[in-house]
C-alpha cells in the first residue's frame, strides 16, 4: 500500500502528477485532471516502477541562463508586447511572468519552452564540461591548509 502525498489516502496505485513543475504521488482522486507524469503500482507484493535513468542514458541537462529574466524582458520589449499580452498568448498569469522577469522565481522547464518558442529566444544552454581535477598531471593535491597558508 501506498500513500498519497496530497491527502494521506492508503492505495495499491498511486499517480506521479506535475504539480506546478513539482512532481508528487497522489491517489486516483487527487490526480484527476492534472498532468500524470507515471504511474506506480503494487502487483503481488511488488512495486513496478521505471527505475531511474543510469548515468550513461540519462539526457544531458541543460542550464537557465543566469539573467534569463533580462533576456526574457528584452525579447518581450523588442517585440513591443506587454507583459499581459505576453501572458495571454501563453496562457500563463501576468504576475508569474512578472516574477520570472524579475528574477524572483526560476521558471519551470514547460515554461522556458513556451517563452522560448513565443519570443524566439534561447534560455538554456548545455553546460560546458568541466574537467575532473584542477591538479596538474603529477602533482598532489592542494590541501585546505596549503590553500589557507598554512604548515
Amino acid at each position: 500500500m501506498y500513500d498519497c502525498e496530497i491527502c494521506g489516502r492508503k492505495t495499491d496505485t498511486l499517480y506521479i502528477i506535475d504539480v506546478e513543475g513539482a512532481e508528487m504521488t497522489a491517489c486516483a482522486k487527487c490526480s484527476a485532471g492534472k498532468n500524470i507524469v507515471d504511474t506506480i503500482t503494487q502487483d503481488a507484493g511488488q512495486a513496478r516502477k521505471q527505475g531511474p535513468l543510469q548515468a550513461e542514458d540519462a539526457p544531458i541537462a541543460e542550464e537557465l541562463a543566469e539573467d534569463f529574466g533580462d533576456m526574457i524582458r528584452m525579447a518581450r520589449e523588442k517585440m513591443g508586447l506587454p507583459l499581459s499580452v505576453l501572458a495571454e498568448r501563453i496562457n500563463e498569469k501576468e504576475s508569474t511572468l512578472n516574477r520570472v522577469e524579475h528574477g524572483r522565481m526560476l521558471p519551470p522547464a514547460q515554461l522556458i519552452k513556451k517563452l522560448e518558442k513565443q519570443l524566439g529566444i534561447k534560455l538554456t544552454a548545455v553546460p560546458e564540461q568541466l574537467p575532473k581535477t584542477n591538479a596538474r598531471p603529477g602533482s598532489e593535491p592542494v590541501t585546505l591548509g596549503d590553500a589557507a597558508g598554512l604548515k
